[in-house]
């Protein structure tokens, strides 16, 4: 019985261009949700003696075609089963197709039994015919290595020089001598089938790899084919499986980490599906990442915020890192497909960590101990060989760049503010605890021989002005330390001396100002000790942290003379005094 292509659209030519290959069965049947039994749609199957093919009716069909091919079912995947009538569902039965499942109702009880005794039936026939076939084709290959071996002899009696065969015809295929596939060939299919449902996927990767040995040196016989073609049709099935376990969907969990989905990707790897496992296996990554950073709240500081999603974010890239080399260690290939994904997934960090640092309530010196913790976390990958550090603050320049200009911008007014209202009266103090007090914050900003400046018990010869611009520029200093990039360097090392020489800028004026001339010593006492306390400590704790001195910095001890009233002349005074740079005096 052949299948009519009237009564079937869709594209069935290929089902009927297998020889040999009939229709056994077909009917109409009812196709139902396999969990709530509901009807889907209506079906046609078609039983063949090689498969099972499903088509579905054409509601608005036009012309004598009444059906739409659907799906081709290779036999010995379909297993029917039974299901006893309940409720309103009747002379139902469920075909198992792995890995997938279907449910169909027949429209009598007569023509559900016929459906399931027709199915067996037919694979039980499949089996046998397929033996027959080996065993044809064994009989066949021991004719033709007779024949072979027949002619060996002949021409061996007849080379009077005694050469081997293959020097007289070296296009000959020699072909290893067999009596047939042996047991485990013919049960391949099914304990592959086994394996799979079982979830013993190294089981059935370790099958594949020795039917695929077997296949690749045995005779390229229909037989043989056939054979093969059954077993592919396995590794697909196999495949889809692996995929699955990669796949990031929102009811799946991501509890296992990268150990879990290393198992998968080293199968997908040994079945040469490795673009496919690396693109899941990145995949899947991404998603654990993603679902980490989702569950970070924004509680309490911005610092505190920073260090989780940096240990979040920085450990999982690591970790990544790590199980990818140990998962694709033969596949170099796939290592430029990681790096992207790194790139993305620091693009990522980069978005979330400035749109929670980078706002108008955070602090300098907030923002540069964010931006402190992420760069070291960063620099870490360059020990596994993964230095995206550049990456990294590319991305932040701008932001950085802002800060450090606004920072710088500020301390500049504010000596401008403070230098009109300074009338360079020293500090005094009410009692020995406050005094004591203010030599404790001095030694906890640096300053050690604060002592020396204390005129007498409750005195010190400093003024408010420079004491409040000593703390503001050492504690500027050190956020722009942590601030501290190649990219940044000379924008902070401007922003330094352009702060430095504003507040000296105000110590030459206030020298110049009748109105400040019996303050005259006060003044020199406070620029001296700019330049020998601050602008020394601010030298020194620069050149500790970068590794070389300050470009420019130094350069403004050449005011001495002029501040601490040194010089002899005015002129001289004036000549001794360097140039302020145009960059400085835009912030002067």
């Amino acid at each position: 019985m052949k299948i009519s292509t009237r009564t079937t659209a869709g594209y069935t030519e290929h089902v009927m261009e297998v020889e040999d290959r009939c229709l056994v069965f077909d009917g109409d049947l009812v196709e139902l949700n396999q969990d709530d039994y509901t009807a889907m749609q209506r079906i046609h199957a078609y039983l063949l003696n090689d498969s099972l093919m499903i088509a579905s009716w054409l509601s608005d069909r036009r012309g004598p075609v009444r059906y739409k091919f659907e799906v081709l079912y290779p036999l010995d995947q379909v297993l029917p089963v039974n299901i006893k009538d309940r409720g309103n569902t009747k002379n139902a039965f469920k075909v198992l197709i792995f890995p997938d499942t279907r449910v169909f109702m027949a429209p009598t009880a007569k023509s559900k039994q016929d459906w399931l005794d027709e199915i067996e039936r037919t694979k039980a026939n499949k089996v046998t015919v397929d033996k027959q076939n080996v065993e044809r084709a064994q009989q066949q290959h021991q004719r033709e290595r007779q024949v072979s071996l027949s002619k060996e002899d002949s021409l061996e009696s007849t080379n009077p020089f005694g050469e081997d065969d293959d020097s007289l015809n070296p296009f000959m295929e020699a072909q290893p001598p067999s009596l047939g596939p042996p047991e485990w060939v013919l049960e391949l299919p099914e304990d592959l089938d086994e394996a799979i449902a079982q979830r013993d996927f190294e089981k059935a990767v370790k099958l594949v790899d020795s039917g695929r040995e077997y296949f690749d040196s045995s005779p390229k016989t229909p037989a043989y084919s056939e054979m093969r073609r059954a077993l592919e049709s396995r590794v697909k099935s196999l495949v889809e499986v692996l995929q699955a376990e990669l796949r990031v969907t929102p009811d799946r969990s991501l509890q296992g980490g990268p150990r879990a989905a290393r198992r998968a990707t080293t199968l997908l790897v040994k079945l040469n599906k490795s673009s496919q496992a690396c693109e899941l296996f990145l995949g899947h990554r991404g998603g654990i990442l993603k679902a980490g950073l989702k569950r970070l709240r924004l509680e309490g500081k911005t610092v505190l915020y920073v260090r989780q999603l940096c240990s979040i974010f920085f450990h999982n890239l690591l970790e990544t890192a790590r199980e990818f080399t140990k998962a694709f260690f033969s596949n170099p290939s796939c290592t430029s497909a990681f790096v992207v994904w790194a790139h993305g997934e620091v693009n990522n960090f980069a978005s979330m960590f400035s749109r929670h640092v980078f706002t108008t309530q955070s602090a300098l010196t907030t923002v540069a101990e964010c931006v402190r913790r992420a760069d070291r976390h960063c620099q870490q990958l360059a020990d596994i060989g993964l230095d995206l550090t550049f990456a990294l603050h590319i991305l932040l320049l701008r932001d950085v760049e802002k800060w450090i200009c606004d920072g710088r911008d500020k301390l500049v007014e504010a000596v401008k503010l403070r230098g009109q209202e300074d009338t360079w009266k020293t500090l005094k103090y009410e009692n020995k605890e406050q005094l004591n007090k203010f030599i404790e914050d001095m030694n906890d900003i640096g300053i050690a021989s604060i002592e020396k400046y204390v005129m007498d018990d409750l005195c010190v010869g400093l003024t408010d002005n420079t004491v409040q611009f000593s703390r503001a520029f050492l504690s500027y200093l050190e956020d722009m330390l942590r601030l501290f990039w190649p990219e940044t360097e000379r924008l902070i090392n401007e922003s330094l001396t352009a702060i430095f020489s504003a507040q000296l800028r105000h110590c030459q004026v206030s020298l110049t100002e009748p109105l400040f001339k019996n303050e005259v010593p006060a003044i020199r006492r406070n620029s001296a000790f700019l330049l020998d306390v601050i602008l020394t400590l601010g030298e020194h704790r620069y050149a500790e942290e970068v590794g070389h001195t300050h470009p420019s910095l130094p350069s403004l001890h050449a005011l001495r003379p002029a501040l601490t009233g040194e010089a002899t002349s005015a002129s001289t005074t004036s000549s001794s005094a360097p140039t302020i740079s145009k960059y400085e005096s835009n912030f002067i």
